[in-house]
């Protein structure tokens, strides 16, 4: 594997708890005016039978303390990062880089990458169009963010039975959705409900401009209890599609009570679940994020992007690509941002990751870019997933963005047992650990030594291990240029290391520590520590 992780950035965008939640969520119709391309499925497909449902922007804004969240999804196949970029760029409200731009992934609305023109030589996109959906994307931010208001939040989690169906390999498939919903404090009443589930809006393939299956989601939510309703795609890859119809007679890609049905059991099953969820106003917000960069290996976008079918810009040009992934925790939810259509066995093992930091896990696909398919190394060469290769930018997308799922979780507190995160001011188990490991520290030996060392411990987050004039201290705040070592472990093995119980050459050999930087420094901790 071979990529670049071109920069890895954090910031906490509100310290402390009960700094008080405020939300607001605002809509408007990306539905376009004239006859265009629709994406998906195969070219030369206008939506010559017109309109059957709206299009829209769907956008939530969160602040806790003076800092602001957004989370807009668009009824979009999927949206490139220089056109997110040109968004973000247009939002007034909210800092570039908290604005999280979605896609449902629906195959009949427009086409905005290029790929379904009327030939494979020509683009199917309308710049026209995609400036409209821009324009409109920011200022249903700004909307959103104008409506501000004291709220709460509720979250909550429940099996989808009957509506997915992963048609590669039928027993790999998740079946969870994940909800959050915003209520006004003042009245209780429902400001915004987003649903996080894995599944292609692709029940329907006609000359219709359609919604697909998130139409009738939509409908329901917002007739049941009011406020915004957004859906958020997962893990939807290789290949993650609606369960089919065993009624033969139904005209293929024309099965509307079938989109109605799933749109409508998923809407339910949400409702459901969040119901009887705890409903509070003091959460944590924190935020991570990293840009990562890799090659373009996929020759047949190479070639739409020479001949201008896709449009080439800053994050996407020549042989090389840049995209990015988030990772956010409001209250109890941690949620990552995925940049494609993720291969479903990812999106479990990033659930599993993800879990000792959150309770639930949403995994926000097609979030910030739309790179075609991500795989795992592992498949990415089988026969299986031979399509799936061909609309993928190449075999180093999937193994980056786990790595920076990994390192931005590594800057992250876990929850404690109880499921909440260690409240400000107090120290986890781990760091009180450290402190001990601190008071065997030998001054006599260390002499005029002087080093950071990054501790990357997984599970419970980094710190920063200094020692300079004859004295060890212990922080959280530090950056990866000043360590002349990064010490990478699970927690439990690096506190048995310390603490006697586990030898570290068989750790190391193991992959279970790992040292990058001065092998000779690292060791170094064994002769000044007792």
């Amino acid at each position: 594997m071979r990529f670049l992780l071109a920069t890895l950035c954090w910031a906490i965008i509100a310290s402390g708890w009960a700094q008080g939640l405020q939300a607001g969520a605002a809509a408007n119709k990306i539905t376009p005016t004239k006859q265009v391309y629709l994406a998906g499925y195969a070219s030369n497909r206008p939506n010559t039978g017109g309109v059957h449902d709206d299009i829209w922007a769907r956008a939530v804004v969160v602040q806790v303390g003076q800092e602001r969240l957004a989370i807009v999804v668009c009824d979009l196949l999927g949206l490139l990062r220089d056109d997110v970029q040109k968004i973000r760029q247009r939002v007034k409200s909210v800092p570039p880089n908290r604005v999280m731009v979605l896609c449902t992934h629906v195959h009949s609305a427009p086409d905005t990458i290029g790929l379904w023109g009327p030939t494979r030589a020509q683009s199917g996109r309308d710049e026209e169009y995609v400036n409209f959906v821009i324009e409109t994307v920011a200022k249903t931010v700004d909307e959103a963010a104008s409506k501000l208001r004291p709220a709460t939040v509720g979250f909550g989690k429940t099996n989808i039975e009957g509506v997915s169906y992963n048609y590669r390999i039928e027993k790999i498939l998740d079946t969870e959705a994940a909800v959050m919903q915003f209520r006004s404090k003042a009245d209780g009443k429902v400001i915004a409900t987003l649903t996080n589930f894995a599944c292609h809006p692709e029940v329907l393939n006609n000359d219709q401009l359609t919604s697909d299956f998130c139409h009738w989601y939509y409908q329901t939510v917002e007739s049941k209890v009011g406020g915004v309703a957004i859906f958020a795609n997962g893990a939807l890859g290789g290949m993650i599609s609606p369960a089919a119809n065993p009624d033969p007679n139904i005209p293929k890609g024309r099965d509307w009570a079938r989109a109605e049905r799933y749109g409508t059991t998923i809407a339910n099953k949400v409702l459901e679940a969040i119901a009887n969820a705890r409903f509070t106003d003091a959460v944590q917000l924190e935020h991570r994020e990293a840009t990562y960069t890799v090659t373009m290996e996929n020759e047949g976008f190479r070639a739409a992007m020479a001949a201008g079918v896709i449009p080439t810009g800053a994050s996407l040009s020549g042989d090389k690509l840049t995209t990015e992934s988030h990772l956010i925790r409001l209250g109890d939810a941690v949620i990552f941002t995925m940049p494609g259509e993720v291969q479903p066995n990812i999106g479990i093992l990033l659930k599993r990751l993800l879990a000792p930091y959150g309770d639930p896990v949403f995994l926000f696909g097609l979030a910030n870019d739309e790179l075609g398919y991500i795989l795992s190394l592992e498949d990415y060469y089988l026969d299986l997933y031979s399509y799936e290769r061909s609309m993928s930018v190449g075999s180093e997308i999937g193994p980056a963005m786990v790595q920076a799922a990994r390192q931005m979780m590594g800057q992250l507190a876990v929850r404690n047992p109880a499921g909440a995160t260690v409240a400000q001011g107090e120290k986890s188990p781990v760091e009180q650990e450290l402190e001990k490991y601190l008071q065997r520290f030998r001054p006599d030996r260390a002499g005029s030594f002087k080093a950071t060392y990054r501790l990357a411990l997984e599970g419970a987050g980094e710190f920063y291990l200094r020692i300079a004039d004859g004295k060890a201290t212990l922080s959280r705040e530090g950056n990866p240029s000043e360590a002349a070592v990064t010490i990478k472990a699970p927690a439990e093995v690096f506190l048995a290391i310390i603490n006697g119980k586990r030898d570290p050459l068989d750790a190391y050999n193991t992959g279970e520590l790992q040292i990058e930087g001065d092998i000779g420094v690292a060791q170094y901790l064994l002769f000044v520590f007792e």
